[in-house]
Protein backbone atom coordinates (compact mmCIF):
# COMPACT_ATOMS: atom_id res chain seq x y z
CA UNK A 1 0.00 0.00 0.00
CA UNK A 2 1.64 3.36 -0.95
CA UNK A 3 -0.82 5.37 1.35
CA UNK A 4 -0.24 5.83 4.92
CA UNK A 5 -3.04 8.37 6.18
CA UNK A 6 -0.68 11.04 7.01
CA UNK A 7 -1.38 13.81 4.33
CA UNK A 8 -4.99 14.09 3.58
CA UNK A 9 -5.32 13.03 -0.40
CA UNK A 10 -6.85 15.51 -3.20
CA UNK A 11 -7.99 14.10 -5.81
CA UNK A 12 -8.37 15.94 -9.23
CA UNK A 13 -10.12 15.48 -12.41
CA UNK A 14 -10.68 17.07 -15.60
CA UNK A 15 -13.42 19.18 -13.54
CA UNK A 16 -13.29 18.41 -9.68
CA UNK A 17 -11.23 18.56 -6.85
CA UNK A 18 -12.20 16.07 -3.85
CA UNK A 19 -11.10 17.21 -0.42
CA UNK A 20 -11.19 17.28 3.26
CA UNK A 21 -14.14 18.71 4.69
CA UNK A 22 -13.00 21.54 7.06
CA UNK A 23 -15.22 23.77 9.99
CA UNK A 24 -15.30 25.77 6.72
CA UNK A 25 -18.10 23.24 5.27
CA UNK A 26 -20.55 23.06 8.13
CA UNK A 27 -23.32 24.80 6.38
CA UNK A 28 -22.63 22.80 3.22
CA UNK A 29 -22.18 19.49 5.09
CA UNK A 30 -25.74 20.29 7.04
CA UNK A 31 -27.19 20.90 3.05
CA UNK A 32 -25.81 17.46 1.79
CA UNK A 33 -26.66 15.48 5.08
CA UNK A 34 -30.21 17.07 5.76
CA UNK A 35 -32.04 17.65 2.09
CA UNK A 36 -35.00 15.59 1.79
CA UNK A 37 -34.69 15.15 -1.58
CA UNK A 38 -30.65 14.65 -1.72
CA UNK A 39 -31.15 11.65 0.70
CA UNK A 40 -34.78 9.80 -0.52
CA UNK A 41 -32.60 6.47 -0.92
CA UNK A 42 -30.84 6.88 2.51
CA UNK A 43 -31.98 5.39 5.54
CA UNK A 44 -28.93 6.93 8.02
CA UNK A 45 -30.24 9.90 10.38
CA UNK A 46 -30.52 13.52 8.57
CA UNK A 47 -28.36 15.76 10.41
CA UNK A 48 -30.73 18.74 12.06
CA UNK A 49 -28.13 21.42 12.17
CA UNK A 50 -24.97 22.68 12.44
CA UNK A 51 -23.79 21.44 15.58
CA UNK A 52 -24.62 17.73 14.10
CA UNK A 53 -22.87 18.73 10.20
CA UNK A 54 -20.04 19.97 12.88
CA UNK A 55 -19.62 17.06 14.53
CA UNK A 56 -20.09 15.02 11.43
CA UNK A 57 -17.17 16.32 9.91
CA UNK A 58 -15.24 15.89 13.19
CA UNK A 59 -16.13 12.18 13.74
CA UNK A 60 -15.10 11.56 9.72
CA UNK A 61 -11.42 13.38 10.46
CA UNK A 62 -11.27 11.37 13.65
CA UNK A 63 -11.96 8.04 11.41
CA UNK A 64 -9.65 9.14 8.93
CA UNK A 65 -7.15 9.02 12.05
CA UNK A 66 -7.78 5.66 12.27
CA UNK A 67 -7.15 4.47 8.68
CA UNK A 68 -11.09 3.67 8.38
CA UNK A 69 -12.58 6.42 6.49
CA UNK A 70 -11.61 8.87 3.41
CA UNK A 71 -14.51 11.47 3.18
CA UNK A 72 -13.96 14.17 0.52
CA UNK A 73 -16.10 16.83 -0.75
CA UNK A 74 -16.72 17.12 -4.06
CA UNK A 75 -15.75 20.55 -5.78
CA UNK A 76 -16.98 21.97 -9.06
CA UNK A 77 -16.40 25.34 -10.30
CA UNK A 78 -15.16 26.58 -6.73
CA UNK A 79 -18.46 25.23 -5.42
CA UNK A 80 -19.04 22.10 -3.27
CA UNK A 81 -21.44 20.14 -5.12
CA UNK A 82 -21.17 16.67 -3.38
CA UNK A 83 -19.34 14.02 -1.42
CA UNK A 84 -17.90 11.26 -1.81
CA UNK A 85 -16.26 8.44 0.91
CA UNK A 86 -14.78 5.03 1.41
CA UNK A 87 -16.01 4.09 4.44
CA UNK A 88 -15.66 0.89 6.79
CA UNK A 89 -11.67 0.56 5.60
CA UNK A 90 -9.76 -2.66 6.69
CA UNK A 91 -6.37 -2.87 5.48
CA UNK A 92 -6.49 -6.86 6.66
CA UNK A 93 -9.28 -7.70 4.48
CA UNK A 94 -8.61 -4.95 1.71
CA UNK A 95 -12.15 -3.88 1.47
CA UNK A 96 -14.05 -0.64 1.43
CA UNK A 97 -17.74 0.41 1.13
CA UNK A 98 -18.26 3.56 -1.24
CA UNK A 99 -20.89 6.24 -0.66
CA UNK A 100 -22.30 9.60 -2.65
CA UNK A 101 -24.00 12.02 -2.28
CA UNK A 102 -24.66 14.82 -4.90
CA UNK A 103 -26.87 18.19 -5.48
CA UNK A 104 -29.50 17.68 -7.73
CA UNK A 105 -28.53 20.26 -9.76
CA UNK A 106 -25.64 18.67 -10.61
CA UNK A 107 -26.89 14.67 -11.16
CA UNK A 108 -27.17 13.31 -14.80
CA UNK A 109 -23.92 15.30 -16.27
CA UNK A 110 -21.17 12.59 -15.37
CA UNK A 111 -19.89 14.31 -12.56
CA UNK A 112 -20.60 11.46 -10.01
CA UNK A 113 -19.32 9.40 -12.79
CA UNK A 114 -15.95 11.10 -12.61
CA UNK A 115 -15.78 11.18 -8.98
CA UNK A 116 -16.50 7.46 -8.82
CA UNK A 117 -13.85 6.78 -10.97
CA UNK A 118 -11.44 8.72 -9.57
CA UNK A 119 -11.85 7.11 -5.76
CA UNK A 120 -11.84 3.77 -7.52
CA UNK A 121 -8.70 4.38 -8.98
CA UNK A 122 -7.00 5.24 -5.64
CA UNK A 123 -8.85 2.64 -3.49
CA UNK A 124 -7.19 0.01 -5.85
CA UNK A 125 -3.90 1.47 -6.07
CA UNK A 126 -3.37 3.36 -3.31
CA UNK A 127 -5.27 1.50 -0.94
CA UNK A 128 -4.20 -1.67 -2.52
CA UNK A 129 -8.23 -2.86 -1.95
CA UNK A 130 -9.28 -5.60 -3.65
CA UNK A 131 -13.11 -4.95 -2.92
CA UNK A 132 -15.04 -2.16 -2.85
CA UNK A 133 -18.92 -2.78 -2.00
CA UNK A 134 -21.70 0.12 -2.43
CA UNK A 135 -25.24 -0.27 -1.32
CA UNK A 136 -27.69 1.09 -2.48
CA UNK A 137 -31.62 1.55 -1.99
CA UNK A 138 -33.55 -0.89 -4.19
CA UNK A 139 -35.53 1.95 -5.86
CA UNK A 140 -32.36 4.47 -6.39
CA UNK A 141 -32.41 3.93 -10.59
CA UNK A 142 -29.55 6.13 -11.14
CA UNK A 143 -27.63 4.80 -8.52
CA UNK A 144 -27.75 1.76 -9.81
CA UNK A 145 -27.22 2.28 -13.27
CA UNK A 146 -23.97 4.55 -11.71
CA UNK A 147 -22.17 1.25 -10.26
CA UNK A 148 -22.84 -0.93 -13.22
CA UNK A 149 -21.79 1.66 -15.70
CA UNK A 150 -18.67 1.42 -13.60
CA UNK A 151 -17.99 -2.06 -13.03
CA UNK A 152 -20.06 -3.13 -10.19
CA UNK A 153 -22.23 -6.22 -9.99
CA UNK A 154 -25.48 -6.57 -7.91
CA UNK A 155 -24.93 -9.81 -5.45
CA UNK A 156 -28.71 -10.58 -5.20
CA UNK A 157 -27.55 -13.52 -2.27
CA UNK A 158 -26.07 -10.81 0.17
CA UNK A 159 -28.41 -9.00 2.54
CA UNK A 160 -28.14 -5.63 4.24
CA UNK A 161 -28.01 -5.98 8.02
CA UNK A 162 -29.27 -2.30 8.55
CA UNK A 163 -31.83 -1.65 5.79
CA UNK A 164 -34.00 -4.41 3.96
CA UNK A 165 -34.38 -2.24 1.20
CA UNK A 166 -30.65 -1.87 -0.11
CA UNK A 167 -28.68 -3.70 -2.53
CA UNK A 168 -25.27 -4.74 -2.02
CA UNK A 169 -23.02 -4.33 -5.58
CA UNK A 170 -19.32 -5.12 -5.79
CA UNK A 171 -16.64 -3.92 -7.55
CA UNK A 172 -13.27 -5.99 -7.51
CA UNK A 173 -9.37 -5.10 -8.56
CA UNK A 174 -8.51 -6.51 -11.82
CA UNK A 175 -5.05 -6.81 -9.97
Amino acid sequence: MSFNFTEYPILKTERLILRKATDLDIAVVLELRSSEEINKFVGTKRIQNLEEASAFINSCNSLYDQHKRIFWLIEFQNQVIGSIVLHNISKVGAYAEIGYKLKPNFQQKGIMTEALQKVITFGFDKLALTTIEAFTHKNNIASIALLEKNGFVFLPKRKCSTFNYNRIFKLESKL
